[in-house]
Parts: C-alpha cells; structure tokens; sequence
C-alpha cells in the first residue's frame, strides 16, 4: 500500500550541485567533541540536498564561516558550536532541539543555506515545521521537480514511526520514493529487493513522491537494493573515500581507477558493472526508512585523466527512524548439511531449524535468545545423528554444519560469522581506539574443511597464488578437518576481484601442497546469485557479501571433494 496524503512539498529555489563536505563514513569510532546535553524534540530536519548551514528563527546554529577563496573548505575551516560541535556544519540529519521549540509547538523561520560556491544549496527561504510527540514528523530537504531552468529544491513533511514491532525479534522497514524525474540513470516508482533483486511484498512499485507502509521483517544482516521502473539497480549514498562515488556516464555502475578488475573507460576509469549498496545489521526493534532522492556528490569521468565533473543523481540513503537500540537479548543460528550421503534436519532445543537438507543444503536463519542451547542433527527416520551444547551470546551469528570426522562419524561444528563489515587494522592509536574500519560493500570469504578424505586443505588463487589481503594466510592455509579459524578468519577481497579458488591437500610447513585436480576451481562468477539482475552490457565479476567457502565430500560415501558457497547475508 502506498501513502502520499501525509506529503507536502514546498518548492523552494532551482539549483544544481554538489554534495556537502563530510567526514569518512566507513569508520567505527567517533572521536567528535562532546555534544552538550539537548532535550529532543520529534521533529527531524534531513538535509539531502548538499546544505551545510542552518538557522532556525533567526538564530544561526552553524559557525558561517566563509570558504577558501576558491570556494571550498579546507581542513582548518571549522568552529565548532553548541549544535554542531564537530565542525560547525550541518550534515545530513538533524534533530531539532525542544528549546527551539515554541509554546504553540512551532519551529519558526528554517533556513537550509551555503556560503559556497561549490556546495550549490537553494537561496535562503524559511519555513515553519510543527513538533507534535504523538505524529513525530521528518522534514526531507531535497531536488524534487524538474523545470526549464533544472531542478527545484522542496521540502517534504513525512510521518514516521517509532514504536518498534510487536515482535521483538523484528525490525521495520519502509521505501520513501523522492526521486526526480526523469534523471540521467534511474527514474519513475521504485522497488525495495533483497540482495539477488527478489521482489518484497509490499515494498514495491512506489510512486514518486509516495512511500510504502513499514513492513516488519525478522533483524539481521542485508544488503537491500533499489531498483528503478526499469529493473536497475539504483546506487547507494556513496564518497569519495570510499572510492563508489564515479560513475559511468553510461550506464550509472560504479567504476574504479583502471586496472582494478573493470573494463577500460573514460580517463583511466574502469567500470565495474555493480551498483553501491551497504550490507547493514538492521537490528530488533529499529525503524527504518530507505530513501530515494536526487543526492549531489558523484562524479562522471570527462574524458581527461583521473578527471570527472560533480552530478545530482537519484540515489538511496538508509535512515534510522529510532534510536538504534543495542541488542542485548538476541541471536541467529542457521544450520548446514555437508554430510555427505545423507538427508538431515535440525532441531535446537527440541524445535525445527529450517527443512530437512540435502547434503551441501542451508536452513535460513532462526533467531534465539543468548544463551546455552542444545543442538541436534537428525537423519530422515528421525535418529540423532550428532548432538552439541553452544553458548550464543548477544548479537551472534552461528552456522552449524554436520560433517563426517576422519573416523567418519557424524560430528557437529559451529562457526561464527563477522556479518558486520567491522575488523581491526592494527595500524593506528597506542590502545588501538581508531584502529578499526568498517567496510560496508564487503566481498569477504572464509575457507572451512569438511572433506573426510583430507586432514589438511589449503585454498589460494589460480597458480597457487596467496590471497592479497591484510590478513595472515592462516585464513586460507592449513585448514583443519571440521575447525573453524577464530582469527583473522576470513580473506577480505576487493568487490569486484576477478579470481579462481583452487583446493589443495596440504601439509605442515608447506604450501600450498598437492593440488586437488579433481576438485573444480571456483571462479568468481560462482558469486553471482542471480545473473539477471544486472541490465548491463557485461556482468560483473563477482557480487559482495559475507561467505564461505567449504570443501566438502567423502570418497567412502560416495561424494567426490568439491567446493561449495554459502552466503550469509541476504
């Protein structure tokens, strides 16, 4: 069902434009300035148009300062204030404090501007939002309405929703649909998918303007995406230091500086044929609204070399709609079937995980509050397979497997996987404070053991070849029978990497050992779950997501070795 009678545009000024300068997104720490204790109010300002000053009934809640004379801001050009502590600029969201909030409820004279000639926000022009606890309400700043002279700049009053679902284990989710059109890529209703573009029933085919009911969906791990009138994928809110903010002119995919595993383009650009979009824990009880709308900070190549001009394009942005809570209670466990010979099912704690399996099957997820569970794997007559114990903690992803051990009977191991994007670099800080990133478009893979014919595997690229990453190879090298590696556990490879995975029977002190001949390599093609989503001239290489990659078989039951995928986000 779609909503637009709560929708009021107010037009503003015609513009065009780049994006406000902002801080690296992808780190985890935040060292900003203590931000002074401010009663909320539940009115929400979201500034998507590229603005980096604000002032509400005459009072400048900004630091103004003027640009370099190029009209730019250099590393220097910040004032904190009470508002904005960090650098005295409006960023992307901003929730206006009840002290600005007069006895009737009003929040007179908001004023977005720029003093920046490189930051092309609308001329100054105020209006008046009205706070109300009970209809919390969001004020979405943005391109919206093409005219002759461009785009128009309006402004759009959008309910939202705080309460969290009924279900605890759930999270809500909605698609806001504020994209101009037409545009230079994407244009017309929008679709919320999964990561392989399946539809979602009832988030789809939003109409410009418009946006979806919150649809409860069950908290974990997943990379959404939007995709246009036409089926294409519609980018993510990128930058520059992420290096997923250049276009092509083309086709609007992401591209790379060349020789990065892309096709040659325009001044030394190299496409990639994906299109940017987060993986993100969306957690039990949040409120999400994903939305859609003409964002300033790309850049499309010229021509010349490494040279590109800035673009207003329809992207996508996810924003919280309540505070994020900490998950203090739940967890996720799925289960897998690398028994070779068997069809199997799971229970934990005397309940069903997911259908029966067949062998190199996966259950989906099912969620469990943390603590000390008990675990079975069954055969199709319903005997006890194997059984374990395993303590889940808050915030935990597990995959259970069931393999056969060197003495070939069944057993159960667990892994626990990182689907966050977050690991420690080791590089900055005495106390390692600022010394973890995250990595929101990730194409990470672990390498598991569950082949009862070898002791030892050892996975590396086409040629036995070491995976360039900033892990150890103890990722990827010497891997045990049935032993998941706890550190440095997973081989972070870049999105689009254009490789072979060969397996290899290995042994201490070597490396990488006897190769498996009879084992097919794994090409990077493999992680494409669904070629038809792309509406490209080529395909990509490869797609992110959380991985493993498993070595399974048993030549005693009949299974020769070979290697399987199982992703873990969605």
């Amino acid at each position: 069902m779609k909503h637009s009678k709560y929708i009021y545009p107010f037009l503003l000024a015609a513009l065009t434009g780049a994006g406000a300068c902002k801080k690296k997104l992808d780190t985890t720490y935040d060292n900003r300035p203590q931000q002074q204790p401010l009663t909320s109010s539940s009115t929400r300002l979201i500034n998507l148009a590229g603005a980096n000053e604000l002032q509400i009934n005459g009072q400048k809640l900004t630091s103004f300062i003027a640009p370099d004379r190029e009209g730019g801001y250099g590393p220097d050009q910040t004032r904190g204030t009470l508002y904005f502590p960090d650098n005295g600029r409006l960023g992307g969201l901003f929730t206006v404090p009840l002290q600005l909030v007069d006895g009737q409820g009003k929040i007179k004279d908001i004023i977005f501007s720029t003093l920046s000639n490189k930051i092309q926000a609308p001329a100054p022009r105020p209006f008046t939002a009205q706070d109300d606890y009970n209809h919390p309400m969001d004020y979405y700043f943005t391109w919206f309405t093409p005219n002759k002279g461009g785009f128009q700049d309006s402004l759009f009053a959008i309910p939202r929703e705080v309460s969290p679902s009924s279900n605890p284990e759930h999270f809500k989710i909605r698609l806001l649909n504020l994209g101009s059109t037409p545009d230079r890529f994407h244009s017309g209703n929008m679709s919320l998918t999964w990561a392989d573009g399946s539809a979602i029933a009832g988030l789809g085919d939003v109409a410009p303007g418009s946006y979806s009911a919150y649809l409860e969906i069950p908290f974990g791990s997943y990379q959404f995406k939007v995709l246009d009138a036409a089926g294409k994928e519609v980018p993510a809110k990128g930058s520059a230091e992420m290096l997923n903010n250049i276009l092509n002119p083309t086709t609007g995919t992401m591209m790379s500086t060349s020789g990065i595993d892309g096709d040659a383009g325009a001044g030394g650009f190299a496409d990639t044929w994906l299109t940017y979009a987060p993986v993100k824990n969306y957690q039990p009880g949040g409120v999400y609204t994903i939305v859609v709308g003409a964002m300033p900070g790309y850049g499309i190549p010229t021509g010349g070399p490494g040279e590109t001009v800035s673009a207003v394009l329809n992207s996508f942005q996810i924003i919280a709609d309540n505070k994020e809570a900490t998950n203090i209670t739940y967890s996720r466990m799925q289960a897998v079937n690398v028994l070779a010979g068997k069809e199997i099912s799971w229970q934990v704690d005397g309940k069903p995980l997911g259908e029966t399996l067949a062998f190199a099957a996966q259950t989906d997820y099912n969620r469990y509050i943390a603590g000390a569970h008990h675990v079975k794997a069954l055969d199709k007559q319903g005997a006890t397979l194997a059984e374990a114990d395993w303590q889940l903690t808050p915030g935990d992803n597990i995959t259970a497997w069931l393999y056969a051990a060197r003495d070939g009977k069944p057993a159960i191991s667990f892994s626990a996987n990182n689907l966050s994007g977050k690991y420690y670099t080791g590089v900055s800080g005495n106390d390692g404070s600022y010394a973890t990133v995250q990595d929101l478009n990730p194409w990470w893979i672990r390498f598991m053991n569950f082949c009862a014919d070898e002791n030892e595997v050892t996975f590396t690229k086409a040629n036995g070849q070491h995976f360039t990453t900033a892990t150890t190879s103890q990722a990827y090298s010497h891997i045990q029978l049935g032993k998941a590696v706890e550190a440095n556990e997973y081989v972070r490879l870049r999105a689009n990497e254009n490789i072979s995975i060969l397996a290899y029977a290995s042994k201490p002190g070597v490396f990488p050992g006897n190769w498996l001949t009879e084992v097919t390599p794994l090409t990077a093609s493999r992680f494409i779950a669904n070629p038809e989503l792309y509406k490209t001239a080529k395909k990509p290489n490869a797609e992110p997501g959380i991985y493993t990659v498993a070595l399974v078989g048993n030549s005693a039951a009949g299974e020769k070795p070979s290697m399987i995928i199982i992703k873990h986000n969605k």
